[in-house]
């Protein structure tokens, strides 16, 4: 038996990068999806792509910095699958700059995707699991949210929020049979590295112990992981998948 079948899973940041590559491998263990982006061609391409692996696959547009849009979007998603055993909450920006470089702007919208966004789906998400007697919430941070990172205040704060978030909301829904982990990916080939340029992949891949990038679907695996009942007792866990990047 398929490891996901029967569950239904709602991911955000589902059109590219860690999203994507998860999307991917839930409907693979046959996990029925209502996936969300903002890219609509990427969110239309995926949607056929999981149909074609035998699933219930649905796209909708959402920008997680919208209220309006994250309403209107539950809304259909209930309409369309009644309830969600799964959420999967990856719609993040990574937004460089230090304290004195940032603006006000850049610090809000990094906290109103990162944050705000993740926060307004487990509220959405929180009834719905009791009322069906149990689900499983994971909220994608970073090392970044670990450890810190240099030139990256924003991002660094912000996932550090979700992490904090992910176990305080595990200690008040642990209880009612609703799971909370945190997944924090190291260093992922996504389009968010793209600024980095050539050269400077080659310099961060030397700062991590496994002297590599993870591949998307690698990170994917570690999602399946924990959406599945193999981390039946993993509650408001932290799990790193970072090639040693912060073990050193």
């Amino acid at each position: 038996m398929k490891r996901l079948e029967g569950k239904i899973a709602l991911i955000t940041g589902a059109t590219s990068g860690i999203g994507e590559a998860t999307a991917l491998r839930f409907a693979e263990e046959g996990a029925s999806l209502a996936l969300l982006g903002r890219n609509e061609d990427n969110g239309k391409c995926l949607e056929n792509k999981a149909r074609e692996l035998g699933v219930q696959a649905n796209f909708y547009r959402c920008d997680v910095a919208s209220l309006e849009e994250i309403e209107k979007v539950t809304q259909a998603v209930e309409r369309d699958f009644s309830r969600i055993d799964i959420l999967f909450n990856s719609a993040g920006i990574a937004t460089a700059g230090t304290i004195e470089d940032l603006s006000f702007e850049d610090w809000d919208r990094s906290f109103a995707v990162n944050v705000r966004g993740t926060f307004a789906f487990c509220k959405w998400a929180v009834p719905l699991m009791r009322a069906n007697g149990s689900g499983n919430i994971i909220n994608v941070a970073s090392t970044a949210g670990t450890v810190g990172a240099n030139g990256l205040h924003a991002y660094s704060s912000s996932k550090g929020a979700v992490v904090l978030l992910t176990k305080s909301m595990a200690a008040d829904y642990s209880k009612e049979n609703i799971r909370v982990n945190c997944l924090c990916p190291g260093a992922t080939i996504t389009p968010m590295m793209d600024g980095l340029g050539e050269e400077g992949l080659q310099e961060f891949c030397k700062l991590i112990p496994a002297q590599r990038m993870a591949e998307a679907r690698e990170i994917a695996n570690t999602a399946l992981f924990l959406a599945s009942d193999e981390s039946s007792f993993l509650y408001g866990s932290t799990l790193v998948a970072d090639g040693g990047f912060t073990a050193i």
